[in-house]
């Protein structure tokens, strides 16, 4: 898909500011979604998540930029008039209706005649998995039931764009898990432009074609999760994707050396090592199992230090070295620096 054939049928954020008082929310953002592309939106709270998602809504008002969708510019008209759904947090059911009556009510509303609406309620209820629930009410439904619900109301509108504002999390993580996939197969069934808002990194790396990174208002870098993971563009971006988190190390003067837990080896002191790689005295001091792997702690120069390793690797040189030092070993060529004043990438 190009730039210019998304301009034509999917969104684009130009330049796209909101402004509350002295407070600047969402500076200058530029994005693309194209057609049947899944859009996360991730950062901390307060990054500019929820509000971008509620400007390209017209809940919240642009103080400058443009917004457009399917070619056409929106930037001004209210929220009826944008052909775009939105799924909440909350789900936002009417609990004193059945599933079926939450569906079909905005149909009727528009009146689409009753053979059409019954059509398109069945048609959701069976993409869902919801057909055994078309006569229940949302209190006797489970949460990934009621989600289902939220998101079958928002395809039955048959909308140019969907947004969706942290969906799933009021949901266990077990649950979470279960309905990514399933999820973004949905999403991507419609053919619409989809833009994601979760603070979740995991749920944005599974389910997102692209990510894009906000802080403070500003885009850190837009990417595929594999690209924001092995290329990061500034520490920002580094530290908030992974899972642990990345290890910086002032190994430099007025340099971090940022370190993937899994790209870091533990070794007895004076065992051999190729020219490739860096070595650095290091002081265990926890284990924390993870099943079949373990998280090491330790402390290098003052700093914490995460390796991720398997849990029997790591186990038997723990226990083969006794009392004799211990090493972290890494390759150069996993080596991430970053400005100590500023966070940005040195390349």
């Amino acid at each position: 898909m190009t730039a210019s054939s998304s301009a034509r049928t999917g969104l684009v954020l130009n330049q796209l500011s909101r402004r509350v008082g002295q407070q600047t929310l969402l500076q200058n953002l530029n994005l693309e979604v194209a057609p049947g592309e899944i859009l996360a939106l991730l950062g901390p709270s307060g990054c500019g998540k929820s509000t971008t998602l509620r400007c390209i809504a017209g809940l919240d008002q642009v103080s400058s930029g443009r917004i457009e969708l399917a070619g056409e510019t929106i930037t001004a008209l209210p929220p009826a008039q944008r052909n775009v759904a939105m799924v909440f947090q909350s789900y936002a059911l009417y609990p004193h209706l059945s599933v079926a009556k939450n569906l079909s009510l905005g149909l009727e509303l528009r009146r689409v005649p009753r053979a059409e609406i019954d059509g398109e309620v069945q048609r959701v209820l069976a993409l869902l998995q919801l057909d055994g629930c078309r006569d229940r009410k949302p209190a006797e439904l489970s949460g990934g039931q009621r989600q289902r619900v939220a998101l079958a109301r928002a395809l039955l509108r048959k909308p140019a764009l969907f947004l969706l504002d942290e969906p799933m999390s009021n949901l266990d993580a077990q649950l979470r898990e279960e309905l990514r996939g399933e999820l973004r197969g949905i999403l991507h069934s419609t053919g619409a432009p989809v833009v994601y808002v979760t603070h979740d990194q995991h749920e944005a790396m599974g389910l997102a074609d692209r990510i894009a990174v906000l802080k403070a208002g500003d885009l850190q870098q837009v990417g595929s999760a594999t690209e924001l993971y092995q290329d990061p563009e500034n520490q920002f971006v580094a530290s908030f994707l992974g899972s642990p988190s990345i290890n910086l190390l002032p190994l430099h003067p007025g340099e971090l050396v940022g370190l993937r837990p899994e790209h870091l080896a533990v070794a007895e002191a004076g065992a051999p090592q190729d020219e490739q790689e860096v070595a650095v005295e290091a002081q265990r001091q926890h284990l924390e199992w993870l099943g079949d792997r373990v998280i090491s702690h330790w402390r290098v120069r003052d700093t914490s230090v995460k390796v991720l390793s398997d849990a029997q690797s790591v186990s038997a040189k723990l226990a083969q070295a006794n009392d004799r030092p211990l090493q972290l070993r890494w390759r150069r060529e996993h080596e991430l620096h970053f400005e100590q004043a500023t966070g940005r990438r040195i390349r």
